[in-house]
């Protein structure tokens, strides 16, 4: 079984509640519609644009590591972080 981690909790609380909101605009049906022909088209468009389409993300993936990066060394790496002590005994 997979380790569960911070980083998963928090994509699988994005990934619901981008659910929620994208299910409060429109029906079931609707979403399985657009869903089942995205992807059957996106695919397509990728081989096609693929150079653009990989530019354009490691550019974003780029600017979101800089954000981090600054992020981090202003708030951060300020934090207390406490001292492990290590599993107690029973």
């Amino acid at each position: 079984m997979a380790k569960l981690t911070s980083q998963n909790y928090w994509q699988v609380v994005a990934s619901l509640w981008a659910a929620a909101i994208i299910g409060s605009w429109c029906n079931f049906l609707t979403v399985l519609y657009v869903g089942f022909v995205a992807a059957h088209t996106l695919p397509v468009l990728y081989e096609r644009h693929e150079d653009q389409v990989d530019r354009f993300v490691y550019k974003v993936l780029d600017q979101l590591r800089h954000n981090y990066r600054k992020l981090d060394s202003s708030v951060l790496s300020r934090i207390p972080k406490g001292k492990f002590r290590g599993k107690k005994a029973d």
